[in-house]
């Protein structure tokens, strides 16, 4: 008899080496300030002028307030190749998250934020963190952003580390879900607004121990992102009681995954989860077909993105996983004005990272408007510790101590394929019914700091760093 399968959201990475980044810190430039010379206007010797009450306080009224500088934030993702679809996704939601925080636009349609302008200019890394720091430089020395914002790849998350520390610069990250760079490669300057490794496999750890069995395999790809979710998963297994017997991990160029999948079938594990993506993820879930895996063991992988969920899942209605965001889920004020606002700018629904770039635009606006619009690293360190913001999933908390953001997640039951079930000729991606929603602090994430910084820790649950 068919196991039903269990999906855990994840995301295709690019393995590398972490970087580092030597880059000269931005000089602000100071907001320029005008004289006001106010002249009075000749007086006819033949009348007697009358100053009145009423003319008096007309003229003294407080002029409007001029503008600021322009903000210049630097976007870093993927807006082309595998994974475009999820740079797309994360620039249009930081896109409209700044439209939903601004206090006004001014004359070119530009979002005010604390009395600023906010622009955004938004470069495509390819998914390499060479390229990621490569553009982060020039981002910063060129065009003069203060404020960085991304990527879609782990990998260019961990590099990028480096650059906001060197130039004591806020990177705000979001989609990447790799938990390093708010653990062992955490600086000051790092926050998050994405959820970690550890928010997919402690939801899903729980469910299948508890519903299915204390036995675990792993198949996941060998870089950044896989050996966090690897980490994640072990520590999850354990806290619910079971076992991670079979870890397997896969170089992200394999086409032919045969091997991997007999090793971790021959374990004798009840569960397979998978962390993969991209194209090598259709080929990946079609051998474990075909090797008669999804009859053996009860297999979780990815509730992934509107558009390629019916070419993949075709055979899994009736299935119960984990998804980060989906439109139809979080009942909540904002998440109904992403939904309107999304679908009359880009004519269809949100999709699976749309939230989280929303997310991380009402993290910084609402920081720079407790900053006075000064998006220097210190005052935003300031304002974005301990952060509590409503956002599309509900109640976002960016903890003090390693700049986690806990957040809900959602556990859902696969119940049709048909994109547009009303025939309305708009796809609503209407898949699924709502089983379970987290609280937002309920999961418990550990605290992976290391180093000089492992004292931050504090009171949080503490497991060591990777």
């Amino acid at each position: 008899m068919k196991k039903s399968l269990f999906f855990v959201v994840a995301m295709l990475l690019v393995a590398s080496m972490v970087l580092g980044a030597c880059v000269k810190p931005v000089e602000q430039t100071p907001e320029p300030t005008e004289e006001v010379v106010v002249t009075e206007p000749p007086v006819e010797e033949t009348e007697e002028v009358v100053v009145t009450e009423e003319a008096t306080e007309e003229a003294t009224e407080e002029p409007v307030a001029e503008l600021g500088p322009v903000l210049k934030i630097g976007q870093i993702g993927m807006m082309s190749g595998l994974m475009a679809l999820y740079g797309q996704q994360q620039q249009r939601g930081f896109q409209l998250g700044l439209e939903y925080v601004a206090e006004g636009f001014d004359e070119e349609g530009r979002p005010i934020i604390a009395g600023r302008p906010v622009e955004v200019i938004v470069k495509d890394d390819e998914g390499t963190p060479e390229k990621a720091v490569s553009l982060a430089q020039e981002l910063i020395e060129k065009d003069g952003v203060e404020l960085l914002q991304g990527p879609v790849s782990s990998a260019s998350a961990v590099a990028l580390t480096n650059v906001a520390l060197e130039n004591k610069m806020i990177l705000m990250i979001d989609p990447a879900a790799s938990s390093f760079p708010t653990g062992p490669n955490f600086n000051p300057y790092v926050f998050r607004t994405s959820r970690t490794s550890f928010d997919d496999t402690l939801v899903i750890a729980k469910y299948l121990v508890e519903n299915v069995g204390t036995d675990f395999a792993h198949i996941y790809v060998d870089n950044a992102f896989g050996q966090g979710s690897n980490v994640a998963l072990a520590y999850a297994v354990a806290k619910f009681g079971g076992n991670l017997i079979a870890p397997v991990a896969v170089p992200f160029e394999t086409t032919d995954f045969t091997a991997y999948i007999q090793q971790a079938m021959d374990s004798g594990a009840q569960n397979l989860f998978l962390t993969w993506s991209g194209t090598g993820y259709v080929t990946l879930f079609q051998q474990l077909t075909d090797l008669g895996t999804l009859d053996s063991m009860t297999v979780g992988t990815g509730f992934g993105d509107n558009a390629s969920f019916a070419a993949v899942f075709g055979s899994a209605v009736g299935s119960t996983g984990l998804n980060v965001y989906h439109w139809s889920v979080p009942q909540n004020p904002v998440n109904d004005w992403l939904v309107e606002r999304h679908l009359e700018v880009f004519n269809e629904y949100p999709d699976l990272f749309t939230a989280g770039g929303f997310a991380s635009a009402i993290a910084l606006g609402e920081a720079l408007k407790k900053t006075g619009g000064d998006a220097s690293g210190d005052a935003m360190i300031a304002a974005l510790e301990g952060l509590m913001f409503d956002g599309p999933k509900g109640t976002y908390y960016i903890r003090p101590e390693d700049h986690v953001c806990e957040q809900p997640m959602n556990i859902l039951k696969l119940v049709n394929l048909d994109p547009d079930l009303d025939k309305d000729g708009v796809n609503e991606y209407n898949f699924f019914e709502t089983i379970y929603v987290s609280e937002y602090d309920e999961l418990d994430v550990p605290c992976t700091l290391a180093g000089d910084y492992a004292a931050r820790c504090g009171d949080l649950t503490v497991i060591p760093a990777p």
